[in-house]
């Protein structure tokens, strides 16, 4: 039996793991299965690609094989993805595979409702349900963004509830890594997405960058609070249009009681001008004080399932991830009481051989445990503290972790290079142009421009050798630049 006649049904064994119980549902590129883990007896969600749908079928044989390449590509980084975001408000990826020549992976599964479901059961809610929903769908998106992941399709339908009122994104199918290398499986002349909850950067088939994510929560969020879309859903031909040029009305028009506070940075992520929307980080700073504290009484009216409740009796929550194993950085950092110098010092040459390799391993991971405690140890001024720090900033943007190596960059920009003669010019020449690497990442070409021009500047005004280090760097950099700037369309999937 292969791809195109396998049909997953109630019974069927997966690789001897998981055993399907009944369908949760199928969409154009995937159905989901409910399951038990046949090991420990977890329940799971199984999703599997679909090599069956209407749509292939009415593809020719060339057009239908590459079609399914896309897909299969696409399948296996949602599943990649999964295991990478580590947050409570994010399915966490359970394992992954192919049966029978249909490629699957398993997850956690959540009970409840979806947030479409929710709103469509409890119109209008109360203010403290709102936020609830709202501060934990940013904190979701804050790990996304971290590495940084944009979602792409933030609605309610891909939002869960559960049982216990903990809110859940799912479907990260057309999620993408916003990494300059990052493969596009999308072509030009495709939107993906959905209507009523897509950016004006998407349906102007422009790069996504993490305040695309911040447009489309702002429409939910709109939603939660005034219980409708900011722009009415319907048959109206000009929903386009007012998503590219037409302002919202203040949630305020519909709903009574929103503290102003709330209002303007609603108002503020329905810009339509992506650099105008605040990140998501600041969404979650400005939510925190209206948020249902612990011990708060429940809202009025009450709802079923109470996304306050994860907030008001966080001791409540059910653990659903066991404790991590502590990390190789952890683990050497209590051997000793006090750091070894010519232990470090070797431990660093270990992870620089590492970076410089393209390849981060055991060394450049213990680094970023020890920043910390380096400084702690033997303060700001000495060499080699710094370098504990530029080699576990390396690491991470190597790995594509571009939010903790822009923390650790910002830091040895600030407070670790000191004196203004020419190697430390050209230190902080590098760090900034690694710090416009990481935020290329995130989509902000402007400051990428701005270090690559003043590293030229500067690299004019120094030593052969020093310049010579900075403008390797420098090119580095310019060459991911111009590629941005060649493609403003590259959406990819």
């Amino acid at each position: 039996m292969d791809a195109d006649t396998y049909r997953p049904s109630a019974g069927d064994l997966i690789d001897g793991r998981y055993e399907l119980r009944d369908s949760l549902g199928k969409g154009g590129m995937a159905q989901v299965w409910r399951a038990r883990e046949v090991s420990g007896g977890r329940e799971a969600a199984v999703k599997f690609l679909r090599h069956d749908s209407e749509a292939l079928y009415c593809l020719e044989p060339y057009e239908r094989e590459a079609e399914l390449a896309v897909r299969n590509a696409r399948f296996r980084r949602e599943a990649g993805l999964l295991g990478t975001l580590d947050h409570p408000g994010i399915t966490e990826l359970y394992g992954s595979g192919s049966h029978q020549g249909v490629p699957y992976f398993a997850m956690r599964l959540v009970n409840g409702v979806s947030l479409r479901t929710f709103l469509d059961e409890h119109n209008p809610l109360p203010l403290a349900t709102a936020v609830a929903v709202a501060a934990q769908v940013a904190g979701a998106l804050a790990c996304a963004h971290t590495l940084p992941v944009v979602h792409r399709d933030l609605k309610p339908a891909n939002i869960m509830i559960d049982d216990e009122g903990a809110v859940v994104l799912i479907d990260f199918g057309i999620a993408k890594p916003l990494r300059a290398d990052a493969t596009r499986y999308t072509a030009h002349g495709s939107t993906l997405g959905t209507r009523g909850y897509l950016a004006p950067e998407q349906l102007l088939e422009l790069e996504p960058t993490a305040r695309t994510d911040v447009y489309c929560f702002g429409c939910i969020f709109y939603e939660l609070l005034t219980g409708r879309p900011p722009f009415p859903l319907g048959a109206d031909s000009g929903l386009t249009d007012k998503h590219l040029h037409e302002e919202p009305l203040p949630p305020s028009v519909y709903a009574a009681g929103i503290p102003e506070p709330i209002e303007d940075l609603v108002v503020r992520m329905l810009a339509k001008k992506p650099e105008q929307r605040p990140a998501v980080g600041e969404v979650l700073a400005i939510l925190a004080p209206f948020a249902p504290r612990p011990g708060a009484p429940g809202p009025s009216p009450r709802t079923h399932p109470d996304p306050t409740a994860p907030l008001r009796r966080p001791q409540e929550r059910t653990l659903r991830r066991p404790a991590p194993a502590p990390s190789p950085a952890e683990s050497a950092s209590t051997e000793e009481e006090w750091l070894d110098q010519g232990a470090v010092d070797q431990l660093c040459t270990q992870a620089e051989s590492e970076i410089a390799s393209g390849e981060p391993g055991d060394a450049a991971a213990v680094l970023v445990g020890l920043t910390e405690r380096v400084r702690s140890e033997w303060g700001e001024r000495r060499p080699l503290v710094r370098r504990v720090w530029q080699g576990a900033a390396d690491g991470l943007r190597l790995v594509g972790d571009f939010g903790s190596a822009t923390r650790l960059y910002q830091a040895i920009r600030d407070d670790l290079i000191h004196g203004d003669g020419p190697a430390e010019r050209a230190e902080r020449a590098v760090i900034r142009l690694r710090l416009a690497e990481c935020r290329l990442a995130f989509g902000e070409l402007e400051s990428a421009i701005r270090a690559v021009e003043a590293a030229g500047r500067t690299a004019a005004g120094l030593t052969p050798d020093l310049a010579a280090r900075v403008e390797a760097v420098r090119v580095a950099v310019d060459t991911q630049l111009s590629a941005r700037l060649a493609d403003p369309g590259d959406v990819g999937a």
